[in-house]
């Protein structure tokens, strides 16, 4: 999509220029030979084909155009987060064995994954507990396996959109790690009908199945005889580096979050086109804040203009997508609000900013329309993207009482401090 926009604030990088929107494209069936790909998009209606080499099988090649996953301090602990969902963080746990009693004290929203659980697996709505597991508690012989009970609550309307997700894993096999990677990539494997899951399911149904049952029933997966076999290649190469640690002896005292770090990796180069890797990997989520209606803010990191990015995340997330801040650079911020309904327009959020940005003096302030707008022209703003977007929160964040706003505080003078928030396990 092609065409002209143009902001009236100083600040904001978009002025008047040409815009090249660039939506994502989503894979939709793949017969080894040739992936047919469509786009997410309603304004491009034309179907474009990828031949293999266009899609990673695992290995890394010299075009290989990296990884989406990288290591955070959440809460005091090493945390895996995707750029394309930075609100799921994996954390990757040795021998963690949590009990009934002690997950009251983990917050809402945690998923404890294959094993994590000691017990048998549940579904707590109300805490937004759940434990996807088929050790304990149940039948295993007809239990589906973690990944595809992670399949079947992105299809049952798990809300990972809302708020932050934790994914608690105690050893980082590949039927663990591939769960992880289907809730973190929940945004791109429900577009356009669940196309990309449908694309993705033959791994996960063969890893469960063989994680479930071991070798000698695959032909419980349904898969066509070439399918098979190269599914079963595919898993070859997601587990060479956990065998080889095995065989070596090395397991136990390997890095397991970079391990798990680099399946995921992995996984992307057998699961998307390069092309749509790409796409994911221009356009980096940084953060994430709730905002009133069970909207959300964003934080972006992308060389692309503001409404480029907006196309591209309008794409991915709907209705729900209420704002973004986007980095520029050199201290240089675009906010735009995505959402013309929210209760304040950008107006309150200016106000909020030059009160605390140490840049924000006489004329040179943040500012601009009430839907779009930015820092100070002359040298940046003073404020960290993670500042700019906790005042975004502030302002159109749900309202709460007293008691949990200090709670908040707490929690983030205790990330900045490195000091543990949660239990360690």
């Amino acid at each position: 999509m092609r065409g002209t926009a143009h902001c009236p604030h100083h600040a904001c990088p978009v002025g008047r220029a040409t815009l090249y929107v660039q939506l994502g494209l989503v894979a939709a069936r793949c017969d080894g030979s040739n992936v047919k790909v469509r786009a997410t998009s309603p304004q491009i209606t034309e179907v474009k084909s990828a031949t293999a080499n266009e899609v990673g099988r695992g290995e890394r090649t010299s075009e290989d155009p990296g990884g989406r996953c990288r290591v955070i301090e959440r809460d005091g602990h090493p945390t895996l987060v995707s750029g394309n969902s930075p609100n799921i963080g994996l954390r990757v746990v040795r021998g963690l064995k949590v009990d009934k009693a002690g997950r009251k004290r983990y917050p809402k929203q945690t998923i404890f994954l294959d094993g994590v659980f000691d017990g048998a697996p549940f579904l707590d709505n109300e805490a937004r507990h759940y434990s996807l597991d088929h050790h304990e508690g149940c039948v295993r012989s007809f239990t589906l396996a973690t990944c595809e009970q992670a399949a079947v609550m992105l299809l049952n309307g798990l809300p990972l959109r809302e708020g932050e997700w934790t994914l608690l894993v105690n050893e980082p096999d590949l039927d663990a790690v591939l769960s992880a990677w289907v809730l973190m990539n929940h945004a791109d494997l429900l577009l356009d009908d669940a196309k990309m899951l449908g694309n993705v399911m033959p791994l996960i149904r063969l890893e469960g199945l063989i994680d479930a049952h071991g070798l000698g029933k695959e032909v419980l997966s349904g898969l066509s005889p070439d399918i098979l076999e190269a599914t079963k290649r595919d898993i070859q190469v997601l587990r060479q580096g956990e065998l080889a640690l095995k065989q070596s002896g090395k397991w136990a005292e390997a890095d397991w979050v970079e391990h798990a770090r680099e399946v995921l990796h992995a996984i992307d180069r057998i699961a998307m086109p390069r092309t749509y890797l790409k796409a994911l990997l221009d356009m980096q989520e940084v953060a994430r804040v709730s905002l009133q209606g069970g909207r959300f803010a964003v934080l972006m990191d992308s060389k692309q203009g503001i409404y480029e990015v907006e196309a591209q995340l309008k794409a991915r997330h709907g209705d729900q997508l209420a704002m973004i801040v986007l980095t520029q650079g050199s201290g240089r911020f675009t906010v735009r609000q995505v959402n013309s309904f929210l209760p304040q327009d950008l107006t309150a959020l200016y106000r909020r900013l030059n009160r605390k940005d140490p840049k924000a003096k006489g004329k040179n302030k943040w500012g601009g329309a009430g839907e779009i707008g930015g820092s100070p022209r002359d040298g940046g703003t003073g404020l960290s993207g993670r500042e700019i977007l906790d005042a975004v929160e502030q302002v159109y964040g749900p309202q709460t009482g007293w008691l949990v706003r200090a709670w908040r505080w707490l929690l983030r003078k205790l990330r900045g401090s490195g000091r543990p928030a949660l239990p360690s396990g």
